[in-house]
């Protein structure tokens, strides 16, 4: 375990605001603070009745810092820390704002505790979508903040994903009523076990502590072991990834969570040097171009509308000719839901189990795949 060197830095800061704090009172700063192993978005300062969670960046236009403090009872709470939004623990209620959230619950047992959500109609879990059925959950709107309804449930806690600052504002009403809006930034992080290691947070809010960090060892020593696997390959397959929306290709750029994934199951991707953590914006000829002669299409989702007959255009790759074609939609709800994008950030190991299968499927010949699956073509 380690702090990544943005979270050192924090904490330095945090030292040196009180230049009269002693090497020991130094000391005793730094043993209350629990690591994260990837993780850079949260920490987590252990005191004996209390806890202070920060996150570290909860906005994608502005840095900045936000901190919780989860406690028991609220009069265990120090007075100078009283403004500091507080989170009683564990919540009992809770109103989510994406479908990994409901991941998250979901693999601590903690569905019981949600009574509202949004994105619904596209969920894969059928625990959850059995709760829909039984009215145990509202259904909310996936683009607007229903202020009223919300309200009207009285969650311990509504959790919202990373956004712009200026959207806060919508919840502010939410805020006033003394229930907390607590920012899950774990789409921001660049690593896939950073990302997993997110459900530490949850463990926290259900006080299920034990139970989440047991989760993301067994998460993170299987991810492990397949990357070492995969690292032994002598002769790399390349890769084709994504598909053009117009004239723009959209690529994993080299330092994204995307790219990571592919140098993790040993893949040779063509964009893996470029810099930036989000997706490069490439003209169509130029990809096409760099993807002609890859091994294996992976990602290769066209619009629903033009179907698999999108890949006859593309009949001059190799990954066509041979029939290497794959999407990430092995796991569908009746209306649509992909798993992929629901459990698939808190199991990496799946995810990654499933590129080594494609791209080297004599290390895993046994395993299934998860969220991937072959796509055939005819274009005769």
């Amino acid at each position: 375990m380690f702090i990544r060197v943005s979270l050192s830095f924090f904490l330095v800061l945090l030292l040196l605001s009180n230049c009269k704090q002693t090497s020991k009172e130094s000391k005793a700063i730094l043993s209350k603070i629990q690591k994260t192993e990837y993780a850079k978005g949260f920490l987590v300062e252990n005191f004996e009745t209390y806890k202070i969670l920060y996150i570290l960046q909860p906005y994608t236009d502005k840095k900045d810092t936000l901190r919780y403090i989860l406690a028991k009872d609220k009069s265990q709470i120090p007075k100078d820390l009283q403004k500091i939004p507080f989170i009683k623990t564990p919540i009992q209620r809770i109103v989510t704002t994406s479908t990994t959230h409901l991941a998250l619950l979901e693999a601590l047992d903690g569905l019981n505790i949600l009574v509202g959500a949004n994105s619904l109609d596209y969920v894969f879990s059928s625990k959850i979508q059995q709760k829909i059925v039984e009215n145990k959950v509202l259904k909310l709107a996936d683009q607007t903040v229903e202020v009223e309804k919300i309200l009207i449930l009285k969650p311990d806690l509504v959790m919202v994903s990373g956004m712009e600052s200026s959207r806060m504002p919508n919840y502010q009403k939410i805020i006033d009523a003394g229930i907390p809006v607590f920012i899950n930034s774990e789409w921001l992080e660049q690593n896939p076990l950073g990302k997993a290691e997110w459900i530490k947070i949850m463990g926290l809010l259900l006080d299920k502590e034990e139970q989440a960090d047991a989760f993301f060892k067994d998460v993170a020593g299987k991810y492990l072991l397949i990357k070492e696997k995969a690292s032994k390959v002598q002769n790399k397959k390349s890769i084709a990834a994504g598909v053009p929306y117009k004239d723009t290709w959209y690529v994993p750029a080299g330092e994204s969570f995307g790219a990571v994934f592919l140098r993790d199951a040993g893949a040779q991707y063509i964009f893996s040097d470029t810099k930036g953590t989000a997706s490069l914006q490439m003209t169509k000829e130029a990809v096409f171009d760099k993807f002609a002669d890859a091994d294996i299409w992976l990602n290769a989702e066209p619009p629903m509308q033009i179907g698999n007959t999108f890949f006859c255009d593309y009949q001059k790759f190799k990954s066509v000719k041979i029939q290497q074609i794959y999407d990430r939609q092995n796991r569908l709800s009746t209306n649509g839901g992909n798993d992929y994008w629901e459990s698939g950030v808190i199991h990496p190991e799946w995810v990654l189990s499933d590129l080594v299968k494609i791209l080297y499927p004599e290390i895993l010949p046994q395993e299934p795949f998860h969220y991937y699956r072959k796509i055939e073509i005819n274009c005769k």
